[in-house]
Formats: structure tokens, C-alpha cells, sequence
């Protein structure tokens, strides 16, 4: 088994087509951000990947943990022809073709905890993070994922985690995860500008952890309480109060309530 992240053996295990939509992937030690490399060195079709972060960002300006040879620290950069119609579901689509990837991988039970986080057993696995590279055809695509981790590897993480090794039992092959994730997210960005709707929210569907839960959610310093409804066709979360009324969120941090 691979313990190295290696270009070589990621390769040859994409298909043709994927190979066709990427450009080149890169492989560093260490980075600060792969997110960060993509937006000011990476081409359309650059997938870059790290050993070791030493300022991996999550979303709204969080730390991400990147302990080095553990994990996937995975970013790409992709170009649309033209701004995408539905550009805000481009977070929600990439959760998608990571949870498929994992399911490739052998994995169940897994989710979706919206906007972007990949769950386990109502812990974290893995999040996204999405940033336009100034125009907004362009855009990096940021996924981590805990794949080898274990607990006293990290200084305290803020919120519930796992990894897929603690899952398993076992430690797993990053390239056979790596390019199980890209091609996945390759043909499902190539699908994109077309997407069916019906077709993704019955996706979504099927991997939300939120769906049918009574929730917290925190946006801006409002908190509202309610049952999560799925998402509509901009993405945004669906909060289904006491008083059967519908209500919608394009950007909070939702906490099921116990």
C-alpha cells in the first residue's frame, strides 16, 4: 500500500475521460493551502495536493487540521465556459461526487450535512470549500478529508470527528481515494451547466444527515428552531417551523438538536 501521495499512481487509475478534463496534478510536502496555490499558480484543470498543510482553511475563516501524511488536502481548479446558471449549488454538487467516491470506496453510512460537511455518525469526515478566482467562471475547489488520522495527531479539534481509519480498522491507500474523488467530481463538473435539478435534489436526498431533524440554526446571530426540509433549487436549506411555515438559509451553521 501507498503510504505517499504520488501523481503516478493516482494517474493510472483514471479513466480516460477523467484524465481528459484535468491538466496536471501536483503533489507538494508541504503548503501552506492547496486552495491557496490553485488561486495564484494553478491553471484550469490543476489538481493540487499536500502531505502537510500549515494554514489549511475551512469555511467562514476556520482552521482546517492538517497533520502531515494522513489525510487528503485536495484542491482544483476549474473553468467553466460561461457562469453557470446555478453556481450556488456547486458546493452542494461536490459533496455529491465525494460521497459517491467514498461509496466506490467500500464505505456506508456516510452523509451530507449541509451546506458542505461529509458526515459520519454525526461526526465530521471531511468539509469543502469553495472560492472564485476573481471572475466567476473560474473557481478552486477545496476538499479535506480525514482519512488516516488518528486522535493524538491533532490539537484539540473544536467539534466531533472521525476519519475513515477509524472507520475501517485499517489505514487506507490516499491515491486509490484521491482518484476514486476525481473522477467523480470531474464528471459531475463536466455535467454541471447542464444540471437536472429533480435529479440532484433526489441526490441530495439520499445522502442529507439533516433531513427530517429537529435543528438549530445560527445565522448572523439570529437562531431559529426547526425541522430541516431538504434544500430548494438555489441550494439553500429549508427550515419547516413549529407553525408549518418554510423558511430559507443560503449561508448558516445548523446544529441538530438532541
Amino acid at each position: 500500500m501507498h503510504n505517499k501521495l504520488d501523481e503516478t499512481a493516482i494517474c493510472t487509475r483514471l479513466d480516460t475521460a477523467t484524465q481528459a478534463g484535468l491538466c496536471k496534478i501536483h503533489v507538494f510536502q508541504q503548503l501552506d493551502s492547496t486552495n491557496r496555490w490553485c488561486l495564484q499558480e494553478g491553471q484550469c484543470g490543476d489538481v493540487c495536493l499536500a502531505e502537510q498543510q500549515t494554514a489549511g482553511r475551512g469555511r467562514c475563516g476556520r482552521q482546517w487540521e492538517s497533520p502531515a501524511g494522513s489525510n487528503v488536502y485536495l484542491s482544483l481548479r476549474w473553468c467553466f465556459a460561461h457562469v453557470p446558471p446555478h453556481l450556488p449549488l456547486l458546493s452542494l454538487v461536490t459533496g455529491l461526487a465525494v460521497a459517491e467516491a467514498l461509496e466506490d470506496c467500500a464505505l456506508a453510512g456516510h452523509g451530507l450535512k449541509w451546506p458542505n460537511d461529509l458526515y459520519y455518525a454525526d461526526r465530521k469526515l471531511g468539509g469543502i470549500l469553495l472560492e472564485a478566482v476573481g471572475s466567476l467562471e473560474q473557481v478552486v475547489i477545496g476538499i479535506g478529508l480525514n482519512v488516516n488520522m488518528l486522535p493524538e495527531e491533532v490539537a484539540v479539534i473544536d467539534q466531533p470527528w472521525i476519519s475513515l481509519r477509524a472507520i475501517h480498522g485499517d489505514r487506507l491507500d490516499r491515491n486509490v481515494l484521491v482518484a476514486a474523488i476525481l473522477r467523480r467530481l470531474v464528471t459531475q463538473l463536466q455535467e454541471f451547466p447542464m444540471l437536472d435539478m429533480a435529479r440532484f435534489r433526489q441526490d441530495w436526498q439520499r445522502w442529507d444527515v439533516l433531513a427530517g431533524r429537529p435543528v438549530r440554526v445560527l445565522s448572523g446571530s439570529q437562531v431559529s428552531e426547526g425541522v430541516a426540509y431538504g434544500v430548494d433549487t438555489q441550494g439553500q436549506l429549508q427550515l419547516k417551523g413549529a407553525d408549518g411555515s418554510l423558511r430559507t438559509f443560503s449561508s448558516a451553521d445548523v446544529s441538530v438538536r438532541m
